[in-house]
């Protein structure tokens, strides 16, 4: 089963973010299913060979490890919030096949779009990609429609759609693409000062995540930041904050927000950065680890992806906390889950 970290084992660097000491190495994704014991000491992936000296199969095995070893969390480390902040309530409503059940998609960004079509971004050096799933919510069946590809030398990250315009992020290449959301095809490419990791969008602002405990919000025109807010839970500061969605409730707004290289989810307040909830998805790994087969499971990566069903929420949209429903996957899961995540305990006034 899915092994997760905790205990202590994170230090401050020079930014003010935690991060793990030493950074420890994914051989593969089988590690999000083994064990801890699989993650080994090793150098940074700067000291690697160019992506563009490799094969495109060398690059895509090099982009898994290499994202692993600037990521994840060294053995013994606790995710801040928990027991401090109010468990959600998670209960799964369907499960779906998700992708090529041979190649499930390694999924870095999901959105949903008002009519019910799905966006999905992917990651990997050499197959990064974005596409769209039409009426996804009422055809799980569909196939992926205005594929759009990157180029060999990016490494795919969040998406989130603003209007008329889509922005996909890339993970270490200090750029941001503005896609046109009707075919997704390119527009510009707009200067990214932090790494990519996750992104969603409210009315009037965007929001990304770079896998620190920070949230930047940004200018959906320019992609500018405007906006630096800082995440905590339990008074703990956050960090390995990853692929985003947004959530207006009406009265407020929430960002959602998966947790790297863990079964967990935060919500957090986007006003005052607090962390207001945390879902504890496990028992999706355990349904996931179940009906997969081995070999499957030697790839199976970490939990990655959440989008608000449309229409989902209107009961609780004038609610500080209430039920939401969300489509969850993960990276190289051939499966995603619909979900009902509740209230909660202490409730916020």
């Amino acid at each position: 089963m899915l092994k997760f970290l905790s205990g202590a084992g994170w230090r401050r660097t020079r930014l003010g973010h935690l991060s793990p000491a030493p950074r420890p190495f994914r051989i593969s994704g089988a590690i999000a299913v083994a064990s801890i014991a699989c993650l080994t000491a090793c150098s940074s992936p700067s000291d690697s060979a160019s992506p563009g000296a490799q094969t495109a199969d060398s690059r895509a095995d090099a982009s898994s490890a290499a994202s692993a070893a600037n990521k994840s969390p060294a053995p013994g480390s606790a995710f801040p919030g928990l027991g401090q902040v109010p468990t959600l309530p998670i209960s799964i409503t369907a499960t779906y096949p998700f992708g090529d059940p041979a190649a499930p998609p390694f999924v870095q960004g999901l959105e949903f779009e008002p009519d019910g079509s799905l966006l999905v971004g992917t990651g990997l050096y050499g197959q990064s990609t974005i596409y769209r799933l039409r009426d996804w919510a009422h055809n799980q069946s569909a196939t992926p429609t205005e594929v759009n590809d990157l180029s060999p030398d990016l490494f795919g990250e969040g998406i989130t759609r603003h209007g008329d315009r889509l922005w996909q992020l890339t993970w270490k290449e200090g750029k941001a693409i503005e896609r046109d959301a009707s075919s997704l095809g390119a527009i510009r490419d707009v200067p990214l000062e932090t790494e990519g990791w996750g992104t969603c969008s409210f009315d009037d602002s965007i929001v990304t995540s770079d896998g620190s405990g920070t949230l930047t919000l940004r200018d959906p025109s320019s992609f500018a930041p405007t906006k630096r807010i800082d995440v905590s839970a339990g008074g703990q500061p956050t960090t390995w904050l990853n692929e985003l969605e947004c959530v207006d409730t009406g009265t407020g707004r929430e960002v959602w927000a998966n947790v790297w290289q863990s079964p967990y989810i935060y919500r957090i307040d986007a006003a005052s950065g607090d962390v207001t909830g945390i879902v504890d998805a496990q028992p999706l790994i355990n349904d996931l680890l179940s009906r997969v087969s081995e070999e499957q499971r030697q790839n199976v990566d970490v939990l990655n992806g959440i989008a608000l069903i449309p229409g989902s929420d209107e009961g609780a949209r004038n609610e500080a906390d209430g039920h939401r429903q969300f489509l969850l996957t993960g990276k190289k899961w051939p499966l995603a889950y619909r979900v009902d995540v509740g209230d909660g305990v202490g409730k916020r006034e």
